[in-house]
């Protein structure tokens, strides 16, 4: 049976190698026959043979790994290779039958991977990592490490809401959702807590992820929600080499509607109007000076003021130096890297500066030192009025409330709409330029530094001390300042010079500085040996860290003059000074054991036990343990003897546990505030202190059982791999605020927190990977996809709570609204309808189901689930990855599954309305046009959207199935086409460049999805969120 089941993975070899060697041809000469066997005297099924100078000459292994080929003579040579082998020359010498015998690719078998305080070799890693190298990170040049991870790490769920410079980075969670409160994973850079997106990418190494408690219960208390670790550089053996890499950036929208010009504006208005029973608007007088964009009195134009405030492109540049070398006492990397990325509107930029030194050597034969030295800049400016989604009068926001039919300046000044009914200015682009400034700036140092001593009468004990020092300082300034506008009111058609919105008279400013200083001490005790078959290794540490941060604001008012500016130059006192700090440490204990037998059985045990500053001395410590088993079925007999085309197939189980600490500190404490008003006396009130809260003593760790079951296959040599994950995460204790159920004569003394919530998450990962090269013609594919979902058991609820809203025994982020079952047609309709507390029903408004039968809609009664989370369920991707003769060409698809979004919402003031996504002429503004033109009128009652209005409707406004949208997608994430230039070639020139590499590039280039108009990832609420950007870029790499 063994034996048909190798013969049949040979010709299914066989057949594969043979499709993708259809242009492989053989000359009319000397014919030569020979078998290419690997080291274990297998036949290689599909090895590549050809004739070295003519490559195009060649031939592939059959099942039983011989070959037939036609040479010019019996002088040639010839070129053998195989996936996962060592390529080989083997000269003719006059031989016409031949035998060949490849060695395995050491580097192949000895691939390591980044683990929790060390690495391990792949072939014997139990638990669940996701690691990618530096190569795939830089498939195309972005401003930051998160957006290169996305669609790169199976488990990985990557979310980027907003394209703002300096605020572009991607959400980021590992196995979805385990806990009510903050999801992020714990993200280390050289083994410290530090921020992602700040690191130069040129510098990284790899990135792993830590997914299961067998390689993340090391990190204890902060590993509940996953771990990243991010690897950089170091030097290497050889000569000193100085590598400059750089590109330029063009940046466009993802995704923005067309909104109304001018002429379809006033057209569209007039029509919404007569709809709600009154005449047109706009008179023809208006309307004409509109469509032929001239006014005489210069009061009336066309403006799209969208195009106006959305420059063509945006613009990204970035360059990176970095030297590398050294010799057996010493290496050493370091780097020197700038980013400038300069918004897709005007006054929108961010810079970073990075610099790095990592430095190894040998101060004697077992004594070594490592010290990395790295720093960075990062400057980010934005004009006086914020461009975050939400904020008030956002420019991004203005330039769709803003009208199309008027200029851009009136009478020597910016221009501004005032819409019907409104008293707000709506001018994007005298926001943009004379609003004043927002800028962020933030100065950081890490330094790391690693002294191990190898005791040389014990083989494979090593002993080292790890210090950590970090600081950083952060400054905000804004200066909002108070500029007029021409403001024309839809009222009553006139223009009126007067202040901005949002603005005083002379200004307002605040400045704000905060500081951070991180301390660690990590000493270190590892073991490594091999006796025998048996091979051992164990880890111990003990690490504290000790963190001391502090923060101040000011801010003030009536400035005479806008330069220079500072809290001392204002004339009003707006607020008092805030101003606070922290002193916060933490104490871990850190073991692992580590048994292999044979190459075969593996086993690991590892704990963490920490202590955490927030709990009661009795609640402090936690121990967090995980065991994990695994068993390489490849290196059994039966395997290795039987089926020679299966190169490494694993299982592996785990199961551990994580926890977290993610609550308010000292809640087992009486902790006390000032008062202003704490007492009168002699009718004069006087400061004092009160507790701020009452005590809580029982509150401890939540914590994270979790189990994983894996599989690892290779065969072929890398024709074949798979990876495949199937995990489940309990997590219980979770901390919730409670508030409800208690006497009010309590007075609010009673525990405000608990350990109540519970919530499990279950999920698989599945990777599939095929390489094989075909002569000069490389090429790799990998395809992953991976799925979680998680699942409430238990949390706080009202006893009102309809049972068909609770939250209990649902995912966490479902999309609660009303149902919505059509749009009124009839005069039955409408007169059967239930009671809508907000608004008026119509022909072509929105009907609600009445879910409860109580004859009226109301939000405790009638919302029910509509939609999935606005975090994707499922995520997939396909990466590809083509070589030939120096030309490379990647790309990188990526997509997003189970996963909704609303076109409507509540804002971040408590207030659920519409967007200008969902309503025409929103706050009196513009309307884009597949709103108008697809919204119900008596000529298009089959509409997709509710009547056409030019007033408010709260009817319309509500969270409801009608606005939800599938927020399923794939998107071209990365495609690059790059040359390298012949090292010969560059020999030839003798011009001193050992590498030239020049590539073209692109990121988010196409997304198919069912909205079109906005960017699937966009912000919940849309109106005036920065668009997610498509990159263009032009890169080039040398190397001297």
């Amino acid at each position: 049976m063994e034996k048909q089941i190798t013969w049949s993975i040979r010709f299914i070899a066989l057949f594969i190698c043979s499709l993708s060697f259809l242009n492989a041809h053989a000359q009319k000469n000397t014919n030569v026959k020979g078998t290419v066997y690997d080291s274990n005297n297998e036949p290689l099924v599909g090895a590549t043979v050809s004739v070295k100078g003519n490559l195009s000459n060649g031939t592939i292994t059959n099942i039983d790994g011989q070959f037939n080929l036609n040479v010019q003579d019996l002088k040639s040579t010839l070129v053998v290779s195989f996936v996962g082998y060592q390529t080989q020359e083997v000269a003719l010498q006059g031989r016409s039958e031949i035998t060949i015998r490849l060695q395995e690719d050491a580097k192949a078998l000895d691939e390591v991977v980044v683990v929790g305080y060390g690495t391990q070799k792949k072939k014997f890693l139990i638990g669940s990592v996701s690691q990618v190298g530096s190569k795939e990170l830089m498939m195309a040049p972005q401003a930051n490490l998160s957006n290169m991870m996305t669609g790169k790490l199976p488990g990985v769920t990557s979310v980027q809401r907003s394209g703002l410079p300096g605020n572009d980075q991607t959400s980021i969670n590992i196995r979805g959702l385990g806990t009510f409160l903050d999801s992020s994973p714990l993200i280390l850079v050289d083994g410290v807590e530090r921020m992602l997106n700040t690191v130069n990418p040129n510098d990284v190494e790899n990135i792993s992820i830590l997914k299961d408690a067998a390689t993340a219960s090391v990190y204890g208390l902060a590993a509940a929600n996953g771990v990243i670790l991010v690897t950089t550089k170091k030097g290497t053996e050889g000569k000193v080499t100085l590598s400059y890499d750089g590109s330029v950036t063009f940046q466009k929208n993802t995704a923005m509607p067309e909104m109304l010009n001018g002429p379809d504006y006033i057209y569209w208005y007039n029509k919404a109007s007569e709809l709600d029973g009154n005449g047109p608007y706009y008179g023809a007088d208006i309307q004409t000076k509109v469509a032929n964009n001239y006014d005489p009195e210069g009061k009336y134009g066309s403006t799209k003021w969208t195009k106006e405030v959305f420059k063509n492109y945006g613009f990204t540049h970035q360059h990176n130096i970095s030297a590398s070398g050294g010799n057996k006492n010493i290496r050493f990397f370091t780097s020197i890297g700038m980013l400038d990325q300069s918004g897709i509107i005007e006054n929108v930029n961010y810079d970073r500066y990075n610099v790095r030194s990592n430095v190894e050597g040998n101060i004697t034969k077992d004594l070594t030192f490592e010290l990395n030295i790295s720093g960075f800049y990062e400057e980010k400016n934005w004009p006086g009025i914020s461009t975050s989604a939400q904020a008030e009068q956002n420019p991004i926001q203005q330039a769709v409330y803003a009208a199309p039919i008027i200029p851009i300046y009136y009478q020597g000044e910016y221009t501004a709409w005032i819409g019907p009914g409104s008293s707000t200015t709506q001018s994007p682009l005298a926001t943009l330029r004379n609003s004043g400034f927002q800028k962020n700036q933030r100065h950081e140092f890490d330094g790391t530094m690693k002294v191990s001593y190898a005791f040389p009468w014990v083989k494979g004990l090593k002993a080292s001390l790890g210090l950590v020092y970090d600081t950083s300082y952060t400054e905000d300034n804004g200066f909002l300042v108070g500029y007029n506008v021409n403001a024309y009111s839809a009222d009553s058609k006139s223009y009126n010079l007067m202040r901005a919105s949002s603005t005083s008279e002379k200004g307002n400013y605040t400045k704000s500085a905060s500081s951070f200083r991180r301390f660690m001490v990590r000493p270190t005790v590892e073991y490594a040996n091999t006796f025998g078959k048996h091979a051992v290794s164990a880890l111990f540490l003990y690490e504290q860290t000790q963190l001391k941060g502090s923060t101040m604001t000011g801010k003030m008012g009536g400035y005479n003059f806008n330069d220079p500016v500072d809290l001392s130059l204002g004339t009003e006192f707006i607020s008092n000074p805030t101003g606070s700090h922290s002193d916060k440490a933490t104490i871990g204990y850190v073991g692992r054991f580590n048994y292999i037998f044979d190459k075969r059985y593996l086993a690991e045990f590892a704990f963490r036990v920490d202590g955490s500053y927030k709990f009661a001395k009795d609640k402090r410590w936690g121990f967090f343990p995980s065991v994990s088993l695994g068993w390489v079925i490849s290196e059994e007999n039966f395997i290795k003897n039987n089926i020679s085309s299966i190169n490494l197939l694993k299982l592996r189980v785990s199961v551990g546990e994580l926890g977290s600490d993610n609550t308010d500190a000292f809640l087992h404490r009486s902790i006390f505030k000032v008062e202003k008003n704490a007492y009168i006396f002699g009718g004069v009130p006087y400061a004092g202190l009160g507790a701020s809260n009452s005590i809580t003593s029982s509150l401890t760790w939540s914590t994270t059982r979790s189990y994983n079951i894996g599989a690892d296959l290779t065969m072929w040599n890398g024709l074949l791999g798979v990876e495949f994950d199937l995990f489940y995460k309990l997590t219980k204790d979770i901390q919730e605020s409670r508030s409800g159920g208690f006497p009010p004569s309590l007075g609010g003394n009673y525990a405000q927190k608990g350990n109540t919530g519970k919530i499990d998450n279950r999920g698989f990962e599945l990777v599939l990977k095929h390489q094989n090269h075909i002569n000069d013609f490389y090429y790799n594919i990998t395809g992953s996809v991976a799925w979680a979902r998680n699942k409430v058991l238990s949390r706080i609820e009202s006893e009102s709570t309809p049972w068909y809203r609770t939250n209990i025994g649902e995912p966490l982020g479902q999309i609660y609204g009303y149902k919505a079952i059509g749009l009124y047609q009839t005069q039955e309709q409408l007169d059967n309808r239930p009671f809508v507390g907000n608004g008026v029903q119509r022909f072509g408004d929105i009907m609600y189901e009445d879910i409860n039968g109580d004859g009226k809609i109301t939000q405790d009664g009638d919302r029910v689930k509509i939609g999935h989370s606005t975090l994707p369920e499922l995520n997939y991707s396909l990466s590809m990855d083509f070589n030939w003769k120096g030309f490379n060409l990647s790309a990188l698809w990526q997509g997003a599954a189970i996963v909704s979004y609303t076109l409507n919402g509540t804002y971040s003031h408590g207030s659920m309305d519409n967007t200008v996504y969902t309503r025409p002429f929103y706050s009196g503004g513009n309307a884009p046009y597949y709103l108008v033109e697809d919204s119900w009128t008596p000529e298009n009652v089959n509409a997709r959207y509710p009547r056409l209005s030019a007033i408010h409707n709260g009817n319309n406004a509500y969270t409801s199935s009608w606005w939800l949208v599938n927020g399923n997608f794939l998107r071209l994430k990365n495609l690059q086409f790059g040359y390298t230039i012949p090292k010969k070639i560059l020999a030839k020139a003798n011009i001193g460049l050992s590498n030239v590499r020049v590539y073209v590039a692109g990121t988010n280039l196409f997304t198919f999805t069912e909205f079109k108009y906005c960017d699937p990832e966009m912000a919940i609420i849309n109106n005036g969120y920065y668009p997610q950007q498509k990159n263009y870029s032009v890169g080039l790499n040398i190397t001297f």
